[in-house]
Parts: C-alpha cells; structure tokens; sequence
C-alpha cells in the first residue's frame, strides 16, 4: 500500500491548540516496537520494520521510504498478522518481508496516543509519542491524491508549519536510543 504523508514535529503548546480545536473521531493507544539487524542493512535502504501492537493486536509492519529532505513523506507500507512481540525474527521471516536474509533484533518501543479525525478525503492525526524519558508531539495528515486544502488551511492557523524535512518516529526513536546505548556503555 502506498502511503502518503505531511508531517510536523510540534511543541506542546501547539499540541494543545490542536487538540482542542477538532472533534476527533478516534483515539487510540498503540506501541511501535522497533527491529533493526546487526550489519544496519535495513537503515541503509530505508527500510523500517516495526510491531504495531493496538489493543491486543499485533501487526508485523514495514515501511519502505521512497523520498526524503522533504515535509511530504512517500512511503511503500505491508503489514502482516503476528502472534506478540518477538524479540528477535528469524531470518526467513525478514527475508520474506524485507528481502533481506538476516535476523532482527527487537530495540525497544514507543507508546504513542493518536488522535484522528477525517476531512474531504484527508486523515489529521494528533499523536503524542514517548519512548525512554522523552515525549514529542506531531502533526500528520494522510492522503491518497491531494491534502484537504480546508484542513491543511486550519492546522497551519494554528502554528502546525510544513517547512521542513519529516523527521519520523523511528528516526526519533533511533536517535534517542543511541544516546541511551552510549551513555549505558560509558557507565
């Protein structure tokens, strides 16, 4: 499934704001526990393997980028059923879904609450994501052939601005892991 997107990091204020202007028709909490290989072949495609656990369901996802430098994020996503959250997936499995015949190793997660809400055939959604001892907010709005231009209007009045690369919750994750990684070997 190809999945476009416009995304924003946001500060809490601006959150708030958001938050409070819409009906949200949906609000959920999901966890994202992320895989990575131990030669970083995945991350040097662009490759994102994720469990998405919502409820207690667990969806085996990948997402392949497609862009980068650029607010709008193009992306190839599959999704599979999976029983739990493995530690590891053995290399049949990532061969299968990534195309590489390597083991994965589960790194850790992120609790994000997702706030959505439809408009003119475009998905806002509102998340607010933590992982270790960070909280970030962000903006996405999903589409298939053009964003709602009411929709895109009313966020930008209230401070959502679209005028920089979209950092994803993986990388946001990444990074913060290896800040985590380093100062636990330093100790």
């Amino acid at each position: 499934m190809k999945e476009t997107e416009i995304k924003s990091i946001i500060d809490r204020e601006t959150y708030k704001k958001v938050k409070q202007s819409f009906n949200w028709e949906k609000v959920i909490k999901q966890e994202n526990h992320y895989y990575t290989d131990k030669d970083g072949l995945l991350r040097e495609k662009r490759i994102m393997v994720r469990v998405r656990v919502i409820d207690d369901t667990a969806k085996l996802q990948v997402k392949l980028h497609k862009n980068s430098d650029s607010p709008i994020q193009i992306c190839e996503e599959n999704q599979y059923d999976i029983d739990g959250v493995p530690d590891k997936i053995d290399e049949d499995t990532a061969e299968k879904i990534s195309g590489f015949k390597t083991e994965l190793y589960r790194m850790g997660s992120a609790v994000t609450v997702r706030r959505t809400i439809n408009k003119n055939g475009s998905e806002l959604c509102l998340d607010k994501t933590t992982y270790f001892d960070k909280t970030d907010y962000e903006v996405e709005v999903e589409y298939e052939d053009k964003m709602s231009a009411d929709l895109f209007m009313k966020i930008t009045e209230l401070g959502v601005k679209f005028d920089k690369s979209s950092i994803g919750k993986f990388t946001r994750f990444l990074e913060e892991y290896n800040k985590h990684w380093v100062s636990e070997c330093v100790k």
